[in-house]
C-alpha cells in the first residue's frame, strides 16, 4: 500500500488571496444592492422634486429648495395612488379611455405602445403575453440563451406560425433584442419568467435549478 503523501498547507499568500476573495463575495452584492437602491431612491427623490419647489416658492425664497427623502415619499404617494385609481372601476375606464386616446396619435404610439407592453410584461408576465421561457440558439448554432415567447407570427405559406421571441440583455433586462424564430429552432424549458428574469439580472450567476441545456447541445460541446 502506498502512503498518501501530505497535504501541504497553503502559503501566506494563498490563505490571503482566499480571505479577500471570501470578502468580496460579501461586500459586493451588498455594495451593488445599495447602489442599486440608492439610484431608484434618487430617481425617485429627483421626480417629485420640480413639484415641491413649485408648493414651496411662495413660502421658500430659495430656487434649489430640497429636503432630502420628501421627493421619495411624494413619489411613492403618486404612484400609490395612481395604482389605486387604475385598479378602481371607474379608474380603469378612465384610463382605458386616455391609454387609446395616445395610441390613436401617431407618433405618441409608436413609443407609447411598446414601452408600455413590455413594462406590462415584465411586471405582469401572465398577464401582458410572455407565454413561457424558451431556449434559443443564438447569436449562432451553438450557443444558447434564454428568450421569452411573446407571441405568434403567421407565414406565408399557413404552416405552423412562427413565434416572435423577446431577448433580454444581462443584467439590464428592460433592454434587449426581438427575434422571429421558427418554432423548430426553439426549446422548451420549464422555468418560470421570474426565475429567468433573476438569472438575467444575476448576469447568469444565480442558475435556476429546472435550468438544462437540450441533450444534443451537450453533445456538440
Amino acid at each position: 500500500m502506498t502512503d498518501t503523501p501530505p497535504r501541504r498547507s497553503p502559503t501566506r499568500l494563498q490563505r490571503l488571496r482566499r480571505t479577500i476573495m471570501a470578502g468580496l463575495t460579501i461586500i459586493v452584492p451588498l455594495w451593488l444592492t445599495g447602489w442599486v437602491l440608492k439610484f431608484l431612491f434618487d430617481w425617485a427623490d429627483g421626480f417629485s422634486a420640480p413639484l415641491i419647489r413649485q408648493v414651496a416658492r411662495p413660502f421658500v425664497d430659495d430656487p434649489d429648495f430640497h429636503i432630502p427623502g420628501l421627493g421619495f415619499v411624494l413619489t411613492f404617494i403618486i404612484l400609490w395612488v395612481v395604482g389605486a385609481l387604475a385598479t378602481n372601476v371607474v379608474g380603469r375606464s378612465l384610463w382605458q379611455f386616455a391609454r387609446e386616446t395616445l395610441e390613436g396619435l401617431p407618433l405618441v404610439r409608436t413609443i407609447y405602445a411598446p414601452i408600455q407592453q413590455l413594462m406590462e410584461s415584465l411586471t405582469s408576465p401572465g398577464k401582458a403575453g410572455f407565454e413561457k421561457v424558451v431556449l434559443v440558439e443564438y447569436p449562432r448554432i451553438g450557443m444558447w440563451t434564454l428568450g421569452f415567447l411573446a407571441g405568434n407570427v403567421p407565414r406565408e405559406d399557413e404552416a405552423t406560425p412562427a413565434h416572435s421571441i423577446f431577448v433580454p440583455t444581462a443584467p439590464n433586462p428592460t433592454t434587449g433584442f426581438m427575434l422571429i424564430v421558427p418554432p423548430e429552432q426553439l426549446r422548451p424549458t420549464d422555468l418560470r419568467v421570474e426565475e429567468a428574469l433573476k438569472m438575467i439580472v444575476s448576469a447568469g450567476v444565480a442558475v435556476p435549478p429546472a435550468l438544462s441545456l437540450p441533450a444534443e447541445a451537450e453533445e456538440k460541446v
